[in-house]
């Protein structure tokens, strides 16, 4: 009996010894599946923030303009890159040749260089990370892994779009399709009038979106607020009546101007407070942007052919991140100072550059119905004093007033348009304006 049980002690020697290696193993395993795997899912998800970006970027781009894969491709790698991977430790590979384009939302096969500038609808940004170390998995055999994300975008009309509360007259001999006669960069002014005969020799009108309701508190609001954000569509009628002249005080907030009732915390000003102004019209009594027609305020050249004291367009104005140093880009540092020649400007709270940096937000550029303002004068199908909306139209806030009949727009285009400084306003999913949109 002894010796029987020695003989099977001596039978089992070294079993403890495999058991404990294939456990180690299935150990191994599995701490390889948590931190190697996880590890893994962690760069592909961050690798897949990037490709979005990246091809959301490129996407704003394609206007169908000359130079739009070059522009595509700058802007996707730029933003690409600023995304960071392997747990934020290093930028993500995105270049230029790492963008591929098609003219329809198709296999990934059939993206490539080559299509032309005008073809490009569709932005393809593919990005890979190679040579992941296994720390675990490694030990049963697995060499280094490659991670791969890629994001398709395109332009889409957006679901809601903000504008302010005021009817651009179609021009007389304008049509009643989009661009209405309109031309870029050239500025627009007239009377708010009340209905009527009143209007009907200007080039505005005050709009009530959502009539008999509203008035003239709620045009003020809409001045001084975000503006209608929830857009009729084109056709629906809208108007208003009576002058309303205390929305002066409102409009001004988006100049960094302020009177009791308004303040930069609940209405905040523009990035930029500059006016543009010639004198004789709107009211200006004094000339800032002595361009001829078109004007072009929003992105041209001041012609000092024409005037001294060159100022910014607006959009080298606005840029915050080019006004480290107070330049006079403000209105209160203007030179002079009151361009425009506001009664009582003392009687106003005006905001420095720098309160501009800090508090500005994107509040000149703005949409704003398109109406047929001989229509006010009669009876239409939409009733006395209400017209059809015929369209939007992307305009910029030229300067303060101190009036109704002072206001001055330059038009900058169809809100739909690629390249018009509206397209990037709202959300995906509607008929406003083109955003950029994921669609794999």
């Amino acid at each position: 009996m002894l010796t029987s049980t020695v003989g099977f002690a001596r039978r089992q020697r070294g079993a403890v010894a495999i058991i404990v290696a294939l456990s180690i193993a299935v150990l191994i395993g599995m701490i390889g599946l948590a931190v190697d795997l996880g590890r893994m899912f962690v760069i592909k998800t961050e690798l897949q923030n990037a490709a979005d970006a990246c091809a959301l970027a490129a996407a704003r781009e394609l206007d169908g303009i000359s130079g739009a894969k070059q522009r595509a491709d700058a802007a996707g790698a730029l933003v690409g890159t600023r995304n960071e991977i392997n747990f934020q430790g290093e930028n993500a590979p995105i270049t230029e040749a790492s963008l591929s384009y098609s003219d329809s939302l198709s296999p990934n096969s059939a993206y490539n260089r080559s299509i032309s500038d005008t073809s490009a609808k569709y932005a393809m940004c593919t990005v890979s990370r190679p040579d992941i170390g296994m720390l675990f998995m490694g030990v049963l055999g697995f060499g280094d892994q490659t991670v791969n994300a890629y994001a398709v975008a395109t332009l889409a009309p957006s679901q809601t779009t903000c504008a302010i509360p005021i009817g651009v007259c179609k021009p007389p001999a304008g049509s009643l399709v989009p661009p209405f006669g309109l031309q870029v960069g050239k500025w627009y002014a007239g009377k708010f009038g009340s209905g009527g005969g009143a209007s009907l020799t200007g080039s505005y009108n005050w709009i009530d979106f959502t009539p008999p309701g509203g008035g003239s508190n709620e045009l003020r609001d809409l001045l001084a607020g975000v503006g209608q954000c929830e857009l009729p569509p084109v056709g629906a009628c809208v108007g208003q009546q009576g002058q309303v002249s205390a929305a002066s005080d409102a409009w001004n907030t988006r100049f960094g101007l302020y009177k009791a009732g308004y303040d930069s915390a609940d209405n905040p000003p523009d990035k930029t407070g500059m006016a543009y102004t010639v004198a004789g019209l709107g009211g200006a009594t004094r000339t800032t942007w002595p361009n001829a027609e078109p004007q072009n305020a929003y992105a041209g050249t001041y012609d000092s052919s024409l005037g001294s004291n060159p100022i910014p367009n607006y959009q080298n104005a606005a840029d915050v991140s080019a006004n480290t140093a107070p330049p006079p880009y403000s209105y209160s540092n203007h030179s002079p100072p009151n361009p425009v020649g506001i009664n009582g400007i003392n009687a106003y709270d005006i905001l420095t550059p720098a309160e501009h940096r800090d508090r500005g937000q994107q509040r000149r550029v703005a949409l704003a119905p398109v109406v047929d303002c001989t229509q006010f004068s009669g009876a239409t199908s939409c009733g006395s004093q209400l017209v059809p909306i015929l369209g939007y139209a992307c305009v910029l806030m030229l300067n303060p007033i101190k009036g109704p009949n002072d206001v001055v727009l330059e038009y900058l285009g169809e809100p739909n348009t690629p390249g018009t400084p509206c397209a990037s306003y709202g959300l995906a999913g509607g008929s406003g304006p083109l955003v950029p949109v994921l669609v794999q």
